[in-house]
Order: C-alpha cells, then structure tokens, then sequence
C-alpha cells in the first residue's frame, strides 16, 4: 500500500505564518487603538512601527496613562493574551491543527511581550524606552523600573522556553525516540522562529521609519529566540521528558490547504502593504 505524503512541516510552517500575522501586525494594531482610545490620531501604521500625531500631551498624564500611551499597553496586552491561550492549551480538549496553532500563538505573543520587557529593561530600547522617556527619573524611579523589568523579562522568557518544551510532548509518543522528538520540536517550534526571523527581517528593511536600522531590527527580532530553546529542549537537550505519557496525537499530516493559503496571503499583506507603511497625515 502507498503511503501517505506527510504534510506536518507544511502544515505547521502555514500556522506559523498565521501566528506571525497575529502577532506582530496585531501588536502595532493593539498601538494604534490606544493612540485613538486617548483622543490622539494615527500617523502611520506599518507592520513594525506605528506612530501618531502627537497630540496628547503624555507629560501631564498619570503614570498608568502615560504607560499605555507612550507604548506599554501593546506587550501588556500580549502578555496577557499568551496567558489565557496558554490555560486554554493546557486544560481545553482540542484537535491537533487547533492545538498546533494555538501552542505557537500563545509562544509568540508571550514572546513579543515578555521579549519586551526584557529588551526594555536590559537597553532601555522598544515600546519601554520610549515609556522611559516619559518619566522623570527622581529618586531613581527609573532605575527601579528597568531593573524589574529586566528581571521579569529574562525569567519569562527562560519560563517560555520550559513551557514550550512541555507542550512539545502532545505530539511525541516515544519520550526516547530521538528522531520523534527532533521533528516534533523543528516542526512545532523552530518554523515559528524561521518565518518570524525572515518575515521580520524583510520587514525591518522595508520600514518607513528611518530610525529602526537593520541591527535594531534584529534585536527586536530576537523575541523569537524562546522557539529556537523550545527546539533544543525537546530535540536535542530533552530536558524535562513527562514521567507519564502525554501523548494525544501525531502532528497532523493531511494537507490543509485552506490554512496554506490563509497563510501565505497574509504574509504577503504584511510584506507588501504593511510592510512599507499606511501614512495617514
């Protein structure tokens, strides 16, 4: 009997770019709504910055304010968005593309905020450097901030890399088959680290704002780096294999055409249309 193609790298490559979609445009949208929330107007909208009029001034507002307006709200609301994804993967019964794809979300929009906090607190760089800059730094309030946020961010992180790894083990049946897990662990994680280098890459190159040159770029891109420890957790390292089988299904194999395709146009969008920008003033 002829056996089956194996579709699962496809499959999982398409869901990684679904999942870059909804993270990194929709991190800039979740900016843009906050500039309008506040009575401010949208400058420019691109997939890996926004800006606005500069209406408001933020110096006069409270600081929970001058936070989500100078640009915290985003990486907060990433965070959050990754924490419940991640009860609904650990306690939701679910299909295997269902449970794929929503493992790669909640990685990725943990990543992108936590990654965050990490890349503010350590180079007082992204959304939180510009959150800084709104702040006075009396008695050292600023100081204190950013060693939090340092400290918060590189736990989160490490705490994503181990989180990951445990969810690798839906997928593999055989704890000790080497082969298994490294193509569970390529499949499941590092094509999200792929399309989100490359995809962001181009994008950082394409960017209308002059200011974010192609090292800062790949600083920001470097939030990816949880999948790439994923990766080696489960393939390589196999840190923390389950005393009791996890297992509930292999990768999915069949072809899904209609998420290849769903994938591909979005990436497309993001490239092409939000890539070099929306100016709207």
């Amino acid at each position: 009997m002829e056996q089956k193609r194996d579709f699962s790298l496809i499959n999982c490559f398409s869901s990684a770019m679904v999942v870059y979609f909804l993270t990194i445009p929709l991190h800039e949208m979740f900016h843009a709504l906050t500039y309008i929330a506040y009575g401010d107007k949208l400058r420019v909208f691109s997939a890996g910055a926004t800006d606005s009029m500069g209406l408001i001034d933020r110096g006069s507002l409270p600081y929970f304010h001058r936070v989500m307006l100078a640009g915290g709200s985003a990486s907060i609301l990433n965070v959050i968005i990754g924490i419940v994804l991640m009860i609904i993967v650990l306690k939701a019964s679910m299909g295997p593309t269902l449970r794929v794809f929503l493992i790669q979300l909640m990685g990725a929009q943990l990543s992108e905020g936590i990654g965050y906090f990490m890349i503010g607190g350590f180079f007082g760089a992204g959304d939180w450097g510009n959150v800084f800059s709104f702040f006075p730094d009396d008695k050292g309030f600023v100081t204190v901030l950013r060693i939090v946020l340092s400290l918060v961010g590189g736990l989160g992180i490490v705490g994503i890399f181990f989180l990951l790894n445990h969810t690798s083990y839906y997928f593999i049946k055989d704890v000790n088959n080497l082969q298994e897990r490294n193509s569970v662990g390529f499949k499941l994680h590092l094509t999200v680290l792929i399309v989100g280098f490359i995809v962001g890459m181009t994008i950082s190159a394409m960017s209308p704002f002059e200011e974010l040159s192609l090292l800062i770029g790949f600083l920001y891109n470097m939030v990816w780096i949880p999948f790439f420890w994923a990766f080696m957790f489960t393939g390589v390292m196999k840190v923390l294999p389950p005393k009791n089988s996890r297992y509930l299904y292999p990768l999915p194999k069949e072809p899904n055409y209609m998420l290849i395709v769903i994938g591909v146009v979005l990436i497309l969008i993001d490239i092409f249309v939000f890539g070099p920008g929306l100016f709207f003033a």
